[in-house]
């Protein structure tokens, strides 16, 4: 009884509030002078007929056909109806034919949408929202305003008018079998907040927002398109459930309400469709509810409303001011003229309603229609702009509903094997490739596996993410068989309803991400929240028997690299895109046969490609984002100096100790006081090269000079720029051999073997080469050989192996290492110089430095090989302060020394290369890098660059010494920098700021 009387309570409490009830705002944007004069005049214009007329809007076929003009025209000319509902097909001929029936129309037609999920739901070349559900998700509803707007601004595109949406049903039963996913969910609040922001988005720019389906069709278990619904429920409980999200909608000031197809005996029990009620319509919507915005039914044709006959003069008598798509519009509306004549319904109210329409269709712009620009139509329409905002929608609905064992996100990678497991799908699909991103090596398995070889091989995973796709019995077995291992962590691509159906077979997985739709961005961004791409921020919008709670969800912090597009971080894609044509051009010249160029900004990858081919000759293999370079002198910054970093991290070495401290070899020599920081700052007099000719070529093989500076026959080998190589010359046998032995054990490169004693006759040579008389600025590779031992002596370990347990690894760098070709097949590894002369092979796989190679492959000078993602991975680490993945792999005060120490002598910082602010001529970035960027240069034709004060990281990664390191091309086309400045161009603060000049760069400045 008490519950009875609150609802009553509730009921008398909204008919008294809806004094405060507000005009439309669409309506009150107008000039009314201006607008009762249009109205006014057109009206005047009208027959009784065609007044009639201007309240039928008819649905018609999206088919730019000859047969369908006919069609149109008839219903135009002859019935002169007042609006237009296409049905589904493309945006280019819908826009077609709106521009033809607006040309043939009296008066200017209204052009309306069933769009709830935005264009895409009737029309195929526009961008796919996520369904109201989803969006149920999302905890931030200024995002559904600004949803709303993009949905408005793409109809304005289109020259439609109004769109019917929002749904406001409250999705009660899950068993509803028409609402469903189309509902923000069963919360009367997250319903009316997010139903009311996005219907102010529309209206905020003039498309008229229409809510749906009053008085509200969320607790039913039939369907509309085919029966009359039964809603039995008590005035009292429709009053304080169904009816509330209406109610402050109205209060909104919002401008258009439909009225559905249900039969609810509380208040009329005639077993008449609401929609065809003037007790729910007039009464309870107009009367009590004081809505005064346009009133549309649903669609007339459907079966909950078409079996009561004469459904356009019903409606309009219930109270409706449109009658949607009612059948045979021509008889429609003879029947309403007879009603007139018969004095069933008035012609005032006929005109009234007629200058309502004329009204808004004021308002719409309709007084002053100009056709549709189809110029660039589906561009605009698939704005990068609208894009972001989906990818956002998408991000922010993630839902993590269990995570018992702390597994989201997955951390330490480097420890165990992980395994993607689809249901439902045959095909690697988006979710696999995203995952790739963060985790390369995963095993990867789909329904093309039979379950019992399947769970076999799953035994040897420590990690099992399963992606379910479908729901249907015959996958509903090897669901509950995965999730038994114990092992599985699970998103799901399914409905939140579809899903609970699985409760059983999901009983045994500890993790479960919902992910709502199987779309190809559900996909992406479930991915990217597994892995701390994004932040999982979502709740969910129902409740789910037996499973989980209304707005359950865990939050999880954002820890990695996400991946979208530039306008996700104030980027401009449409200026970002002119790094094509500067690489295209690079390919063209042959600066370069290919390479990988990737964009990060405020924690997010927007720009991750690849171009052109290992090779000019033969493009057998175009190049892959996930393909390896030879980094060059990048390992110095990406290598050496992350280990001494760590190093220092860890209090095993100190900067301002001399390397002699910790490499005992130094300490009788003229270099036992070189400190480490001399080192990284390249101010330690050291020559700049170690002069491999003179220790690894028999003096004996070859008539002197070794080389000159003109080609001929003997001179056949070109090394260089006006360097040529005495052909007769070869490698010292006691030092290298074509085959592997004991004595002859360290690979070198193809049929090439290093003795044992090599390395040591390197770095003694290393070692006892002559210092400068001055220890200012001269880069030098010597420098970096004499970190890596120092490294190597201080922490025990050898540098590559210290680097993967203590850097690469943790950060998922999976790709990332010294000799690549014991991990990667030469296909992944772009080939660099084809050295004729010491090593006498093309080399892929083998690093191109000779210093490095001779050393074995390992040196802190250059050998790294690496794929721009990875690289990301490591500068992102610094730029979160020596975070990654939930990891702590440097410690904030290290990360601030290396990142912000800088010469007082030279531009250059610890380890790291930096602009030239004081000749910015000379500098190796672009003109508007910031003071605190920092990078490296590569021989190879590498860099990376980052600038902190723009969150901002770019690397680019090619192959320029491919086939020969006199390819010079890439420094004269100046496209390293020009490339960094082309992505200052695209941050839309920066472009605002500033104009953007181009300047060249000389070869000399540059230091590789």
């Amino acid at each position: 009884m008490k519950k009875i009387i609150a609802c009553i309570g509730t009921f008398f409490a909204l008919v008294a509030l809806s004094t405060q009830a507000k005009n439309p705002y669409l309506l009150q944007t107008a000039d009314r002078s201006a607008m009762e004069h249009w109205v006014d005049s057109v009206f005047e214009s009208l027959s009784p007929k065609e007044r009639i007329a201007q309240l039928l809007v008819i649905t018609v076929r999206n088919s730019d056909t000859p047969q369908n003009r006919k069609t149109l025209q008839r219903l135009i000319q002859e019935q002169k109806i007042g609006g237009l509902l296409f049905d589904s097909g493309t945006a280019k001929d819908q826009a077609n034919l709106t521009n033809y029936c607006q040309s043939l129309s009296k008066v200017p037609l209204m052009i309306t949408l069933d769009g709830e999920w935005g264009l895409a739901m009737r029309l195929s070349d526009t961008p796919r929202f996520p369904v109201n559900m989803m969006l149920g998700a999302v905890q931030n509803d200024s995002l559904l305003y600004e949803y709303g707007r993009a949905v408005g601004k793409q109809c304005r595109c289109m020259g439609i008018h109004v769109n019917f949406a929002p749904v406001l049903d409250i999705n009660s039963n899950p068993r509803n079998p028409v609402i469903g996913k189309r509902s923000f969910g069963e919360s009367l609040k997250n319903v009316s907040s997010k139903a009311i922001a996005y219907a102010k988005g529309l209206e905020s720019v003039g498309v008229m927002a229409v809510a749906k389906h009053f008085p509200g069709h969320g607790d039913t278990s039939e369907d509309s398109h085919k029966t009359l619904p039964l809603v039995p429920h008590s005035k009292g409980r429709l009053m304080s459930t169904e009816i509330p999200p209406f109610k402050a909608y109205i209060d909104s000031g919002l401008s258009g309400i439909m009225v559905g197809h249900l039969n609810i005996p509380a208040w009329d029990a005639t077993n008449t469709p609401s929609s065809l009620s003037p007790i729910i319509t007039r009464e309870l919507l107009c009367d009590s509810l004081n809505f005064e915005g346009l009133i549309f039914t649903d669609a007339l044709k459907m079966k909950g409303a078409s079996k009561f006959g004469n459904t356009a003069l019903r409606a309009i008598l219930a109270g409706n001011d449109i009658a949607l798509n009612p059948s045979k519009p021509e008889e429609q509306l003879n029947s309403i003229l007879s009603a007139i004549e018969q004095g069933k319904i008035t012609q005032q109210a006929i005109d009234e309603k007629c200058k309502k329409v004329l009204r808004y269709k004021y308002v719409f712009g309709l007084a002053n229609y100009t056709p549709i620009k189809t110029k660039n139509l589906i561009e605009d329409l698939n704005a990068p702009e609208y894009d972001a905002l989906n990818r956002k929608l998408n991000s922010e609905a993630m839902t993590l509903l269990r995570n018992s064992q702390n597994l989201i996100p997955i951390t330490h990678l480097n420890k165990g094997r992980i395994a993607v497991v689809s249901v439902g799908n045959d095909t690697e699909s988006v979710f696999q490739k995203t995952i790739t991103l963060y985790a390369d090596n995963v095993g990867r398995f789909d329904d093309s596996n039979p379950l019992p070889s399947l769970l076999d091989t799953l035994k040897h995973y420590d990690k099992i993410i399963l992606a379910v796709h479908s729901g249907k019995a015959e996958h509903r077995a090897r669901i509950g068989r995965i999730c038994q291992t114990g092992k599985a962590i699970v998103a799901c691509f399914l409905s939140p309803y579809q899903m609970n159906r699985l409760s059983h077979e999901l009983t045994h997985c500890k993790t479960l991400l919902l992910a709502y739709e199987n779309t190809s961005l559900a996909q992406e961004y479930a991915a990217q929240a597994l892995f701390g791409g994004y932040a999982i921020k979502g709740k969910l919008p129902v409740s789910l028997e037996g499973s989980f709670k209304l707005e359950e969800g865990i939050y999880i912090p954002k820890c990695r690299l996400g991946y979208a597009i530039p306008e996700s971080v104030d980027m401009d894609s449409r200026i970002l895109s002119a790094v094509d044509s500067i690489i295209a051009q690079g390919i063209k010249e042959e600066a370069f046969p290919g390479c990988q160029l990737l964009v990060a900004r405020q924690g997010t990858v927007v720009w991750n490609k690849a171009y052109g081919y290992f090779d000019y000759e033969t493009h057998r293999h175009a190049v892959a984002t996930n393909d390896l370079y030879d980094l060059a002198s990048v390992s110095k910054a990406t290598g050496t100096l992350p280990a001494i970093m760590k190093a220092y991290d860890n209090g095993r070495i100190d900067l301002n100790k001399p390397m002699s401290k910790y490499f005992a070899p130094l300490r009788n020599t003229d270099k036992k006081s070189l400190t480490i920081k001399e080192a990284l700052l390249h101010e330690t007099g050291m020559p700049a090269s170690l002069q491999m000719t003179s220790v690894i070529i028999d003096p004996n093989s070859f008539t002197k000079p070794l080389i000159k500076r003109r080609k001929s026959s003997i001179y056949s080998i070109q090394i260089g720029n006006n360097a040529f190589a005495n052909c007769n010359a070869q490698l010292r046998k006691d030092l290298l051999s074509s085959r592997k032995s004991d004595r002859f054990p360290m690979i070198i490169a193809q049929n090439l073997y290093g003795s044992k004693s090599l390395p040591d006759t390197l770095i003694n040579h290393i070692i006892e080469c002559k210092l400068r008389p001055s220890k200012r600025y001269l880069y030098s590779c010597l420098n970096f050989v004499l970190l890596k031992e120092t490294v190597e002596s201080a922490t025990g370990i050898a540098m590559d192996k210290y680097l993967q347990q203590n850097i690469y690894g943790p950060l998922g760098m999976q790709t990332t290492g010294y000799r690549p070709l014991d991990r990667f097949p030469t296909e992944r590894i772009a080939p660099t110089e084809c050295d004729n002369f010491y090593r006498k092979q093309q080399l892929i796989g083998y690093v191109h430095d000779e210093t490095a190679c001779f050393f074995g492959g390992v040196q802190g000078n250059a050998g790294l090989f690496s794929n721009a993602n990875d690289l990301a991975k490591l500068c992102q680490m610094w730029l979160n302060k020596g975070t990654y993945g939930n990891e702590r792999i440097l410690s904030p005060k290290t990360v601030e020394l290396f990142l912000t120490e800088k010469s007082s002598t030279s531009r250059r910082g610890l380890g790291f290369d930096k602009p030239d602010m004081e000749n910015p001529e000379k500098s190796p970035t672009a003109i508007e890098a910031s003071a605190s960027t920092i990078g490296h240069l590569g021989f190879t034709g590498t860099c990376f660059w980052i600038d902190p004060e723009q969150e901002l990281i770019y690397i680019f990664l090619c192959n320029r010494v491919y086939p020969s390191r006199t390819h010079d091309a890439l420094s004269q086309l100046n496209i390293r920098p020009e490339l960094f400045s082309t992505i200052y161009r695209s941050i839309k603060i920066i472009r605002n700021r500033t104009t953007i000049s181009p300047y060249s760069m000389s070869l000399s400045s540059r230091t590789e």
